[in-house]
């Protein structure tokens, strides 16, 4: 299938790939329609590292996505092909601390997309846990589902720094 590749800092290609995706009982297999560019791809791709997060091999890109399920697992019941759907991006262990206290986002062992060494979703079709993957309204675009992953970020960000309305942000 077709994938965008971070080859090293600085050069993206676009080539065929084969990745050894099984479906899983509790999973789906998604045709991914909109991929966003986070600023983490932008920085793999100028830097080629984020902290410890280091790109040692080609690595496929993007992580904020939306698409359609063709396939479901045989334990899969709230999923059906031709579900609209986006996905979190991050799967953790779901038996970590953080997972069992409500806080899987905190999982230091969460796996995610477009992450060394995790392929991201910038390609044809992904398989990715039942769980993780979230229908989308009629009244929801495929380019706003992909947007729900850094709107959910931003609205923890401003919960977390207790923003209230009449707050200033920023004065000029």
């Amino acid at each position: 299938m077709k994938a965008l590749l971070l080859k090293e800092k600085g050069t993206l290609t676009i080539l065929d790939m084969a990745f050894d995706e099984k479906l899983g009982p509790d999973d789906v297999r998604i045709k991914m329609h909109t991929v966003g560019i986070c600023g983490s791809d932008v920085h793999f791709y100028t830097h080629g590292k984020i902290g410890n997060f280091i790109v040692k091999e080609p690595m496929v890109l993007g992580h904020e996505a939306s698409g359609t399920i063709i396939e479901v697992g045989k334990n899969v019941k709230s999923l059906k092909a031709g579900d609209r759907i986006c996905m979190e991006p991050g799967v953790p262990n779901l038996r970590s601390r953080a997972t069992m206290e409500g806080m899987y986002n905190l999982d230091p062992t969460v796996v995610f997309w477009a992450t060394p060494p995790v392929h991201g979703c910038l390609r044809e079709t992904v398989v990715h846990p039942a769980m993780f993957c979230f229908k989308l309204p009629d009244n929801v675009s495929y380019a706003e589902g992909a947007l729900i992953e850094p709107l959910s970020v931003g609205v923890q960000a401003v919960k977390k720094a207790n923003v209230k309305p009449g707050d200033v942000a920023l004065e000029p």
